[in-house]
């Protein structure tokens, strides 16, 4: 069993605590909780037995958690758990689950960097990957989320195992929209049979664009997706898109 991640997220008058862990190799899943006010709202699970059926090492599984836990904390972000008239609502894919939230564990040492904001009766952090720490504390450390992005891709993008790709990406921010410029692009690649890796990297330019080239691994076993990521001074977003077999 894969040491798993916690994290609380400011969205509104809430504070969201999502936990993601490795459920071991007996229920080969990943399982993220989404808790408020102390009880659970949501749950997500995704399999993993066909990275043990593969052979791959938890390195593959590491990498499903952390993309996981990366797309709670956007969908909290974007708002998709907010219901009508300021309640809650459970997003499509995810499932109702009900029960107690956990206790705070009160060793120090378990305390992710800037965890203070976490209410009483919060679940225990656990220890994180530093670059997910990293991540979250870079939009979390202020209290405040950054803007979305709408990001479009010319032309509509196609990701196919073992094939090159090119396209031109443009992102916008605000209403009236405007051109983010000077925003960093990264590509990654996840996969469950592989590590994950690093295809592209970029920045865009005065317009809000950046053409964007790379070969798309090949992939006989198991999922893939390519994960889209830009990031600006005060605006961000995180897409994520199928890498289809030949």
């Amino acid at each position: 069993m894969i040491t798993g991640f916690n994290t609380d997220v400011k969205h509104k008058n809430r504070v969201f605590h999502i936990q993601t862990e490795d459920k071991g190799e007996a229920n080969p899943c990943v399982e993220s909780l989404v808790y408020v006010g102390g009880e659970i709202l949501a749950t997500k699970r995704t399999s993993y037995a066909d990275v043990m059926r593969d052979g791959a090492d938890e390195h593959a599984v590491q990498d499903l958690m952390e993309q996981q836990h990366r797309t709670m904390i956007a969908a909290i972000q974007r708002g998709r758990f907010d219901g009508p008239n300021g309640g809650l609502q459970i997003p499509d894919g995810m499932s109702p689950t009900q029960g107690p939230m956990p206790t705070r564990d009160s060793d120090p040492a378990l305390e992710m960097p800037g965890d203070s904001t976490a209410p009483p009766g919060a679940a225990p952090p656990v220890a994180a990957d530093r670059s997910l720490d990293q991540l979250v504390l870079d939009y979390l450390s202020s209290g405040e989320m950054p803007e979305d992005v709408d990001l479009t891709l010319t032309p509509k993008p196609e990701f196919v195992s073992g094939r090159s790709f090119q396209s031109k990406l443009k992102a916008t921010t605000g209403s009236p929209a405007r051109a983010l410029s000077g925003a960093t692009v990264q590509v990654r690649i996840v996969s469950t049979s592989a590590r994950s890796s690093t295809a592209f990297q970029g920045r865009t330019g005065t317009d809000g664009a950046c053409a964007v080239s790379f070969m798309v691994p090949a992939f006989p076993n198991g999922n893939a997706a390519v994960v889209i990521r830009v990031t600006g001074p005060s605006a961000g977003t995180e897409v994520q898109f199928p890498i289809k077999k030949k």
